[in-house]
């Protein structure tokens, strides 16, 4: 942080003299007159050969003092000026609830003023704070959040080491983002005047305090959402509740505050009939004398997905596996896990599965040739175990090769490096590998197909190469083995050691979704980077283009249009970034947006397009009643004090008299070489010059 100093330079001249210095200074004294001597004999010293033998003497002594390396000391003096720092708190709350008889215009004004006067004294800095701190006093009270104690971090981080004088904070207390600003102020040893904006006497309002609902539902279901409904000072008010999204009204119920502190909490069933991103608006009739009619409403959003991913569970018998298995993926609600065993099963289940699990099968009782038949196109996942039948299972799959007895073993599952289909954290594989063992088929293990290899087997401590896990993708059908039963044994010992089930969770959640996906065949994609997006946050979108061999590239330009549901457009350029693009569209009006991008490789012109919404966040005004106890609780913390705005002309005297806000002297000491000053240079250089200009002028020369 540069800042400014007045300063004050003394120049002190200083040698530590001891017997050798003094010897020195008699050496250089004696060869500077020796080396005159022998230039000027004694019978030439006239007038003027005395001063040429003095201009010599001197400067000869004086190159070698130098010689013996002698230090100067500087010591400076400088002086530091107070430093005010104001802040104004520029969200919209300060707007919504004023005090009564306060003049918002004309207070800005008498602030701006302040620092003014201020500034003819002290070193002045201004912020306004909201959701960000911004320099100056660019107030427009708009701002969707609060957050004050960022005001007080940046003060302590950027200012360290500063002689502070104090800190001007005009709020009215109420902060809903980031931590409470008394903790960071404490570490800020200045003085704080706190102005109290706002009323602390609570007013008449109807407000749609918060909405609680998910953000992913699913195509042709019911969902339900949370609304919570607040009144203050409206005893007796009637109002009334509507959901509405693009068709028109789907909820609404009539609502009777019976309080002046009235809260109510109403669920509401709504269902999804259309795929996409789908507008809700929650909205509270106005009544008679409210504070502010922003607050009865609340827009949200939802996306809406095509269905859950089904999964079946074909089984020999029953089996802990499969228990282990649901209790795992049911904790992902993008997933609808059934089972049923294999003597029992529905043709319709099979028919709308997505993937479908054959745990133990085929056995020796049962012939899986009409299920295999009929899932001919979908991804299976093979899990063997005792009951299997080695030898029809390596019939009916390409995947993998058990030349079996009929016994089985227990092995440990070592985790394979070099498999890069999906990843696990560094916790699931370290955990894998200290599980309980697997039961698997004794035998030769052979890979038919071109496959990958998640897990191996290890017998004891023995680790061989004989797939444990293993996947291959033949077209578009996916297929996995596990070749041992015993997951549910992993999932046990999993919260055991660590009192839940991270681990197998994950494991099973990344199989089930490596094999449900389908390929993205699009040569161009771009994606937001989430559906919804906070109106305070950026809007950023990513893009990736690829070559006829698949390989991400980003040579050519790509573009891309974004539009407002109100026709507003807004054209961009990607940015290259690695081997792939980014858009950082900054910060944009809240509403429903739809994008298209466009690009060229070649002849080959590729679109993209897609949808995403930016919410308007109301959190200003849900709370309006101002924080005054909080803004006297910071200016105590160092001998402040806490003022009103009518009070705000005494700041300037108040600072004035305040003993703590000083300017700083500081005496700086530092040593130099004699020889690095220019002035001895010049000194020398006018010695040597008059004498040569002497005796050039007479003639020696």
């Amino acid at each position: 942080m540069a800042y400014l100093r007045s300063v004050d330079m003394l120049f002190l001249f200083q040698l530590q003299f001891t017997a050798t210095t003094y010897f020195w200074m008699l050496f250089c004294i004696l060869l500077g007159i020796g080396y005159a001597f022998l230039m000027y004999r004694p019978s030439q010293l006239s007038l003027q050969n005395k001063i040429l033998f003095a201009l010599r003497s001197l400067a000869v002594a004086v190159i070698a003092f130098l010689l013996f390396a002698p230090m100067i000391r500087f010591m400076g003096k400088s002086t530091e000026k107070p430093l005010i720092i104001l802040a104004q708190d520029n969200s919209a709350s300060i707007s919504v609830s004023p005090a009564r008889g306060f003049n918002l215009p004309q207070y800005s004004q008498q602030f701006r003023e302040l620092a003014e006067k201020l500034s003819k004294e002290y070193e002045v800095k201004s912020f306004t704070f909201g959701a960000t701190l911004k320099p100056g006093l660019n107030t427009g009270y708009k701002e969707a959040m609060s957050d004050i104690n960022t005001l007080f971090r940046h003060v302590n981080e950027q200012y360290l080491n500063r002689n502070i004088g104090a800190l001007i904070i005009a709020s009215d207390g109420i902060y809903n983002q980031g931590g409470n600003p008394e903790y960071e102020a404490e570490n800020l040893k200045s003085p704080i005047y706190s102005i109290a904006l706002g009323d602390t006497v609570p007013k008449k309002d109807l407000l749609v305090a918060n909405v609680n609902y998910n953000n992913i539902v699913y195509l042709e279901n019911d969902f339900q959402i949370e609304i919570s409904v607040e009144a203050f000072q409206s005893r007796d008010a009637t109002s009334r509740l509507t959901v509405s999204d693009a068709s028109g009204t789907v909820f609404s119920r009539g609502i009777s505050v019976n309080s002046n502190d009235y809260r109510l909490s109403i669920p509401v069933t709504l269902s999804a009939r259309k795929k996409g991103i789908q507008r809700f608006k929650v909205n509270l009739s106005p009544v008679s004398g409210e504070l502010s009619v922003q607050n009865n409403s609340q827009t949200f959003f939802v996306e809406v997905i095509d269905g859950k991913n089904k999964i079946l569970i074909l089984a020999n018998s029953p089996h802990p596996d499969i228990a282990a298995i649901k209790q795992s993926l049911e904790l992902n609600k993008s997933y609808e896990v059934k089972s049923a065993l294999i003597s029992e099963y529905k043709p319709a289940d099979l028919a709308n599965a997505g993937l479908v699990i054959l745990h133990q099968l085929p056995s020796a009782n049962s012939d899986i040739k009409s299920v295999l038949q009929q899932a001919a196109s979908k991804p299976l996942w093979f899990i063997l175990g005792a009951q299997t039948h080695v030898q029809a299972f390596t019939q009916v799959q390409d995947l993998l090769n058990i030349s079996s007895a009929g016994s089985t073993e227990e092995v440990v599952a070592r985790v394979n490096t070099g498999f890069y289909d999906f990843t696990l954290s560094e916790h699931t594989r370290n955990s894998l590998q200290n599980f309980a063992p697997l039961i698997a088929p004794f035998g030769n293990y052979g890979i038919k197909s071109q496959a990958s290899v998640l897990l191996s087997q290890q017998i004891g401590k023995l680790a061989t190469d004989r797939p444990l896990l293993l996947f291959s993708k033949a077209g578009d059908k996916k297929i996995a083995v596990l070749a041992g039963e015993g997951i549910w044994r992993w999932r046990l010992e999993d919260f055991r050691e660590t009192g839940n089930h991270e681990a197998t969770t994950e494991l099973l959640t990344k199989v089930i979704q490596f094999m449900v996906s389908k390929d993205d065949k699009r040569k161009f994609r771009v994606y937001p980077s989430r559906s919804t997006i906070d109106e305070s946050e950026k809007v950023i979108l990513n893009a990736e283009l690829y070559n006829d061999n698949y390989e991400l590239i980003n040579t050519p330009d790509a573009s891309i249009t974004l539009k407002h549901s109100n026709k507003k457009t807004y054209p961009y350029l990607f940015s290259r970034t690695g081997n792939g693009y980014i858009l950082d569209a900054g910060v944009l009006p809240p509403g429903e947006y739809t994008y298209t991008a466009n690009t060229q490789l070649g002849r080959e012109k590729h679109t993209a397009s897609g949808q995403f919404a930016i919410i308007q966040q109301q959190t200003e005004y849900r709370q309006t009643t101002a924080n005054h106890q909080l803004l006297y609780n910071l200016a105590q913390l160092n001998n402040g004090e806490m003022i009103y705005p009518s009070e705000i002309n005494i700041l300037m005297d108040k600072i004035q008299k305040n003993e703590l806000i000083k300017t700083i002297s500081y005496e700086d000491r530092k040593y130099e070489d004699l020889i690095s000053l220019k002035l001895i240079f010049f000194l020398i250089l006018a010695l040597l010059s008059a004498e040569w200009f002497i005796r050039k002028r007479n003639g020696e020369i």
